[in-house]
């Protein structure tokens, strides 16, 4: 009789385990049912990426997509300034930094993601076949020069993981900042299959010439557990962004032209984001010779920039230099309008003015602006030229205009990141400034320890080009940006980086 209780008692017990299975993969279906209902969060994305390779970005729109896909060892924050992300710490110890990497760090398809695969990486950077444009992010390691250019082989780099969670960097000349370049995504590590990520999100699906899909990374473990799924559509046109985004068919407008901030400047869903940024209205070769100085100063005194200002509802004014000024021992510098020192003694020819057209109804507005003023105020004939945007940087390199207006995002938030844009080493001094004074000041730059001696140097170094007349600053830039309530989490930091880590919805 015994036998068939207990056999009915096996029953029973399995009845109920089996009940409790259906009811905990019920509960499981469920939590995915409410993770997959999450609310789209869809971004305006200027352009198409050409490459998914955080290594061969070059325009600024990528600093809203790769650094959610790619990480590095630190990531910058306004107010903290460097903080771990796929790092835990560097220490420093003379010509040495060691850097160690979190323990247990997986790829987007949970493969371990080691010391090894940053080793691989920047060797892939230093490869002259590679052709990566921001090479020089590692020119000052131990050899790293010498790579580039054929000279010395890989295995001599000053880089080595001697264990799967250190990095060691031996540097061959001081870099007193080079901590902030492991800050930046095309410093990220990268598999041979760039399909893999270690961001906070990885690539669902890519449709050509419509948008990126984006799923969360679960194998990223910062930031919020239920992040939604993202989108970034390809909108080049900020009016049809703005539809759209009326219509709840965007939830993170990227830029609202200025035409319309007074209108929406009290709303909830309104922010300025403060960038640093260096923008500017350059002098070509056929106008940067001594003997053409004159002609600058008609260009830069004959503007009147609180005019511009108040055109464009901006918060810096256009003519100062758009640098924060903390950076400096007191205020940036800036141009007057001043028409006494226009001093034209002959009627000039017409100059040709190019700009990207990927500045949008903005700059296309201002440059109109400002050719108005030439003519009025100056008698110059000036004809404008909007160029694709790949068209434009192409013609820099290689013949740039008598004027040309460049927007120029840091890769450093520091003084010495925006001066190095017009040194004759770098390849975006489309103005072809030299000045064997102004090269001294960046050298000293880059060996300075002191707050008080970088804003001194700092000074002494905008000082030269101000004095010299070789370019028009157009002020402190500030984003408008117009993103959904429900949304929280999101982050811009000064240096014009999204970060979605922490994005999460709350309606």
């Amino acid at each position: 009789m015994r036998h068939p209780v207990i056999f009915m008692l096996c029953i029973l017990v399995s009845t109920l385990y089996s009940l409790q299975t259906v009811g905990a993969e019920k509960n499981l279906d469920s939590n995915l049912e409410h993770k997959t209902a999450l609310p789209v969060f869809k971004i305006q994305h200027i352009s198409e990426p050409t490459s998914l390779d955080p290594q061969k970005q070059k325009s600024a729109s990528s600093n809203y997509l790769m650094g959610n896909l790619f990480r590095s060892i630190y990531k910058y924050e306004d107010e903290k300034g460097l903080t771990s992300d796929l790092g835990e710490s560097c220490t420093r110890s003379k010509m040495i930094l060691t850097c160690k990497i979190k323990r247990n760090l997986q790829w987007s398809d949970g493969t371990p993601l080691t010391s090894e695969d940053f080793l691989r990486t920047y060797k892939k950077i230093l490869n002259p076949d590679s052709l990566i444009p921001r090479a020089d992010l590692l020119f000052k390691i131990k050899n790293a020069q010498g790579i580039f250019k054929k000279q010395k082989k890989a295995e001599t780099l000053g880089i080595t993981n001697p264990d799967p969670w250190t990095l060691k960097f031996e540097f061959e000349a001081v870099d007193s900042e080079f901590e902030y370049n492991l800050a930046n995504f095309i410093l990220a590590p990268t598999k041979v299959d760039l399909n893999v990520f270690s961001g906070p999100y990885k690539i669902k699906e890519w449709k050509k010439g419509e948008k990126l899909v984006l799923d969360p990374n679960l194998f990223y473990k910062a930031g919020h557990p239920n992040r939604p799924p993202v989108e970034y559509l390809f909108i080049s046109e900020d009016a049809v962004a703005l539809q759209l985004y009326e219509k709840n068919e965007l939830q993170f407008l990227r830029r609202l032209p200025t035409i319309f901030i007074p209108k929406y400047k009290t709303r909830k869903d309104f922010h300025w984001v403060p960038v640093m940024r260096f923008d500017y209205v350059g002098f070509g070769p056929e106008l940067s010779t001594p003997s053409q100085e004159d002609i600058r100063k008609a260009f830069i005194y004959s503007l009147n920039y609180s005019e511009l200002q108040k055109i464009f509802q901006s918060e810096g004014r256009p003519g100062c230099i758009g640098l924060p000024d903390s950076w400096f021992p007191d205020k940036a510098p800036c141009y007057d309008f001043d028409l006494k020192k226009v001093k034209l003694t002959k009627k000039t020819k017409a100059f040709t003015f190019q700009f990207s057209a990927l500045g949008g109804e903005d700059h296309k507005r201002g440059t109109e602006w400002m050719q108005e003023q030439w003519q009025k105020n100056a008698g110059i004939a000036v004809h404008l030229e909007a160029k694709e945007n790949k068209v434009f940087l192409a013609g820099l390199q290689k013949d740039p205009p008598a004027l040309f207006r460049k927007g120029t995002p840091l890769d450093k938030p520091t003084c010495l990141s925006a001066l190095t844009t017009f040194s004759t080493k770098s390849p975006e001094n489309y103005i072809h400034f030299q000045s064997s004074e102004f090269e001294k000041i960046l050298d000293l730059m880059e060996t300075s320890a002191t707050l008080e001696s970088k804003k001194n140097l700092c000074s002494r170094g905008i000082g030269i080009l101000i004095d010299h007349h070789v370019m028009i600053p157009m002020g402190p830039i500030h984003f408008s940006t117009l993103v959904k309530p429900e949304f929280l989490g999101w982050k811009i930091n000064q240096m014009n980086q999204l970060d979605l880590s922490d994005l999460h919805f709350q309606p």
